[in-house]
């Protein structure tokens, strides 16, 4: 692939001789004077917040978390989550699969405007491999790398350990981004990234400021340089009900989701052509599932044929359309599989779905003497519809024959209950992947690093199809892969899929010009807050 942009430095040299030129003619240049009406500061209420700014070793959610728009990479994504260029113009991939040459564009900075070039890459690249320096989600995406080869300022090729024909994928901005070398000693504090917005302030669980960066690289269709907006003021709301008050009473110019028992009655009474507001239905932001947890007990992959028993026992119990119904109020979709039908990856076919039968759940329980075997249904504190399934869930298991409990807790100390393997099923999500390896290699994965920490899920046809997608670039082939791996997975409940997580975002009509992603990201190339502005 290759792709060309123009970029700002070079487009306000034109734009200024053109100026220049405009005002010994008595007037401004046309195209400057409409750039100069785009702007103003966008107040956005998100789900979350960080827990921390240094975006190595915590995970900027790229589509919650308010400094996401600080945020750029080798490569980006567009409106309907593919890969573009982004700091690499372009790429290039070795014959056997094991080299990838990149390009990069030239002019482009840094916040503090130190240049980005090769070297700085290189050393992102292997602060994020390093374990002490961080997280394993983000350090997952590089576990390929082999080494990295600077040629000279504008391009670098980075060795991998294997052929993999998909490598390009880990290489975007979420969660691989850089930041400046030399800010380093700041980056707890004031970090130092390459977006589009550049950081100004953070009070955890208040406020987050960035404001735009003047030299950012990319351009509008006009050649305008992007983003329009002056700053973006973030403000993390948990609470649904919280999050959309504040939109009704102008505190905030626009929700990145409101509550699926909200959404119909608000689109319905407040928008259209007589309405104050906009709404963008997103109809799959992530998969929502239930992961059980293997590495001992009941349930665990040590257990075998008896654990495999326990496993399908608790997925019989699951009541799919009730939980569409009562948690997502038939907004959502219910998944057998980890893509929604509104996906390029979704996939026919896939088998060995366990359909809703208690009574089966309660036989199998009989057949192992194992009636009112302890389960700890738990959930992560941030998000209703996790906490809202896994009571559903709950009820499921005792009217199954469990002895379940459920409780809710924040996200360090649930980390904990994973390393310890102190849970048995826990309602969560995972936020979409434009590419499947994402989602497979992670979670599914014996080696991945979700795997080992969360479930301790295991079954060597699955790696070994997981792996060998690695090796095609034709969707339909590895769509066939991916196909059995679900059906494996299905098969021995090492998760249970149960829904699509759709969002509806809604801003006052005043915000111009921004459309999210298919999947929810608010800042992508070309488009969503790069492309926004205030009228008036």
């Amino acid at each position: 692939m290759a792709e060309t942009f123009t970029t700002r430095r070079d487009f306000l040299k034109s734009t200024g001789a053109v100026a220049a030129a405009g005002i010994a003619a008595g007037g401004l240049n046309a195209a400057v004077q409409a750039q100069s009406k785009k702007g103003g500061t966008l107040r956005f209420a998100t789900r979350v917040d960080g827990r921390g700014l240094d975006p190595h070793r915590n995970i900027i959610y790229y589509v919650s978390n308010p400094l996401a728009p600080t945020s750029m990479g080798l490569l980006d994504i567009n409106l309907q989550m593919e890969i573009t260029p982004g700091i690499a113009e372009s790429y290039e991939i070795s014959k056997d699969m094991k080299s990838y040459t990149y390009k990069l564009r030239k002019g482009v900075e840094y916040h503090n405007g130190r240049d980005v070039d090769a070297e700085s890459v290189k050393w992102n690249y292997e602060r994020i491999m390093n374990p002490k320096t961080s997280h394993a989600f983000t350090r997952a995406s590089l576990q390929a790398v082999e080494s990295i080869k600077v040629h000279d300022k504008h391009s670098l090729t980075i060795n991998l350990k294997a052929p993999n024909a998909i490598f390009a994928s880990n290489t975007v901005w979420y969660p691989v981004n850089l930041i400046a070398p030399d800010s380093v000693d700041q980056v707890d504090t004031h970090p130092i990234g390459c977006g589009p917005f550049k950081f100004k302030s953070w009070k955890r669980y208040a406020k987050t400021e960035i404001v735009r960066f003047e030299n950012y690289f990319e351009t509008d269709a006009q050649g305008n340089p992007l983003p329009y907006l002056d700053a973006i003021d973030g403000y993390p709301k948990k609470e649904d009900k919280v999050r959309l008050t504040a939109l009704r009473t102008d505190e905030v110019d626009m929700i990145e989701n409101m509550s699926y028992a909200d959404a119909p009655e608000f689109i319905k009474k407040y928008t259209g052509s007589g309405g104050e507001y906009n709404t963008w239905g997103i109809p799959q932001v992530g998969t929502g599932y239930l992961a059980v947890q293997m590495k001992k007990g009941p349930m665990a992959m040590s257990k075998g044929k008896d654990g495999k028993l326990m496993r399908q026992a608790l997925a019989h119990a699951i009541d799919r359309e009730a939980i569409h119904h009562a948690v997502f109020n038939g907004l959502s979709e219910e998944l057998t599989g980890f893509y929604a039908s509104t996906s390029p990856w979704h996939m026919e076919g896939i088998k060995n779905v366990k359909e809703y039968d208690p009574e089966k759940s309660r036989h199998i329980l009989r057949k192992l003497k194992a009636e009112g075997t302890r389960l700890e249904v738990v959930a992560r504190d941030t998000y209703q519809y996790m906490r809202n399934t896994a009571e559903l869930v709950h009820s499921m298991l005792l009217d199954a024959g469990f002895k379940a409990t459920n409780e809710v807790f924040d996200n360090p100390v649930l980390r904990k209950k994973y390393d310890k393997g102190d849970y048995g099923v826990d309602s969560t999500a995972n936020s979409y992947r434009f590419e499947p390896d994402g989602w497979y290699a992670r979670n599914v994965l014996s080696t991945g690093s979700s795997t080992m920490k969360r479930t301790g899920y295991k079954n060597e046809r699955a790696d070994k199809l997981i792996m060998e997608a690695r090796q095609h670039t034709d969707i339909n082939k590895r769509k066939e892969l991916y196909t059995e791996v679900e059906s494996i997975l299905n098969d021995d409940c090492g998760l249970i899929y149960t829904h699509c997580i759709p969002l509806t975002s809604a801003a006052h009509k005043r915000v111009k010009g921004y459309q999210p992603a298919i999947a929810g990201p608010p800042s992508t190339r070309g488009a969503g807050v790069r492309t926004a502005y205030i009228e008036g």
